[in-house]
């Protein structure tokens, strides 16, 4: 069925789904209690409420929801949790609060010249603190009974089924699926049995399906060729508001993924208009003036920590202070990325090897050099020099990707764009250190590359600091 990929995208950013809606609504909530605990606060520490006007201005109330809800989404409060009150996140909303509380002192103090009483304070961050958790769980158990799971029907054949029944079924809170319809197999031999749900009947029944069990979502997790009566009734189905997406679009929705073993060939990612935005004039240049400011800025701050780094590493191993190594960049082009060296010289004297969580060849100070990424600061100057960028594809060494391009299937695609210090790939998969561990990590470096704008850059800019901060771990190869 030839379906605009354009138009399947949208559809697809206009799903009304928990993921979108959760953390509007709880950054709303979040918002109103924020400004109910400071009147609550006053309320309680003097007795009136006539004179909280007065400490408190408008414009700095209609500022005072943005630092916290900064804060929290500093610390990922906006992220489900599985459990609101254990240990661990409470300890983490106790640190967002009292961070959000110090921004807030500050930002009083700074623009009005008037800071908060500590009593106030305190008073208010341990109502927020309560209200904060309380809204969450509410907000989630709310959420469950507010918006029922989309019905799905899977169209496909062998393996395909599986793998769609499973990605769907890792989100039952958004999707529930109904059963498959089997597509007629052109491979002798191929067969329903790795599926992991009900074929319910025909597949020439699929519009009396659709609205028996009240379906709104099709998924075709199949590459042969469509029957024409299919794409009849597919047709029929769209024009009812039926959704219908392929593999890759669900991989996209709900992995943030691109699988490349279901990506025909390359015309798919043309057909798409996958990479259209890596050269859109305005887009690049938002990514260069961020990567300007933001690694100047970064740069000048660390300064004063170069010549100790310098001093541990001398006094601590042989060789040389810095590590210099070519790397492949955007459109093939090679430079050298320069790091702080954290393993011990001459740690490949045969071979490349692949660098590994816990590699024997990291050195004492490397070992925490790597675990704060306080080793990669050098490359700044090659963000700063535009051969790479903040956010992107990590930059391969060239024995490795010559390797990689012709084991795996797209590997070039990611030298369409700019490396980055960071990127997609390295917040959610922490290292490669095998075929199998590129390849995932590949298809994590192709969403981000068809997927490329500010707010995304920003967002795993933010997930970098999180991860050193609380110690993730996050790949720095």
């Amino acid at each position: 069925m030839a379906v605009d990929a354009g138009s399947k995208r949208n559809k697809m950013i206009g799903f009304a789904t928990k993921e979108k809606l959760r953390p509007l609504l709880i950054g709303f909530g979040d918002s109103i209690f924020v400004l109910m605990s400071y009147w609550l606060a006053h309320l309680l520490r003097f007795g009136e409420t006539r004179s909280f006007g007065d400490k408190f201005p408008l414009t700095f109330l209609a500022m005072l929801p943005l630092v916290y809800l900064s804060v929290f989404y500093f610390f990922d409060l906006y992220t489900p949790a599985s459990r609101y009150f254990s240990l661990s996140f409470l300890t983490k909303m106790l640190f967002a609060i009292v961070g959000g509380s110090l921004g807030a002192f500050l930002f009083k103090y700074i623009f009005f010249l008037f800071p908060i009483g500590r009593g106030l304070l305190f008073l208010a961050s341990c109502i927020i603190f309560i209200f904060a958790i309380a809204w969450r769980a509410c907000c989630d158990r709310s959420l469950r009974y507010l918006i029922k799971p989309r019905q799905a029907l899977v169209i496909g054949v062998g393996q395909s089924l599986a793998e769609a029944g499973a990605v769907l079924e890792s989100n039952p809170e958004e999707f529930r699926v109904v059963g498959f319809l089997k597509q007629a197999s052109a491979q002798p031999g191929q067969d329903q049995s790795s599926a992991p749900y009900a074929e319910i009947g025909p597949i020439q029944d699929l519009l009396l399906f659709i609205t028996h069990y009240h379906i709104d979502l099709l998924v075709l997790a199949t590459t042969q060729p469509l029957s024409s009566e299919l794409i009849n009734n597919l047709l029929i189905a769209e024009s009812r508001g039926i959704e219908i997406l392929d593999l890759p679009d669900i991989y996209q929705r709900l992995k943030k993924i691109i699988p490349i073993n279901h990506i025909q060939d390359e015309n798919w990612f043309l057909k798409s208009r996958a990479f259209y935005a890596l050269n859109s004039p305005i887009k690049v240049r938002i990514k260069r003036f961020m990567d300007l400011f933001l690694g100047l800025l970064v740069f000048l701050l660390s300064l004063p920590l170069w010549p100790l780094i310098a001093l541990l590493i001398k006094i601590t191993s042989k060789g040389p202070i810095f590590y210099s190594q070519e790397r492949i960049g955007k459109n093939e082009t090679r430079f050298f990325i320069h790091k702080f060296r954290s393993m011990i010289e001459k740690a490949e004297a045969d071979e490349p090897l692949w660098a590994r969580e816990n590699d024997r060849r990291v050195t004492a100070i490397g070992r925490n050099l790597r675990r704060f990424h306080l080793d990669e600061l050098p490359q700044l100057w090659n963000v700063i020099k535009g051969e790479m960028s903040l956010v992107g594809p990590r930059p391969e060494r060239p024995w490795f990707s010559e390797k990689l391009s012709t084991s795996i299937s797209y590997y070039n695609l990611r030298l369409l764009g700019k490396p980055g210090m960071t990127g997609w790939a390295q917040i959610n998969y922490p290292y490669a250190a095998s075929l199998q561990d590129s390849k995932e990590k590949l298809e994590y470096d192709l969403y981000y590359l068809v997927h490329f704008n500010f707010l995304l850059d920003l967002q795993i800019l933010i997930k970098t600091v999180q991860s050193i901060i609380f110690l993730d771990k996050i790949s720095n190869g």
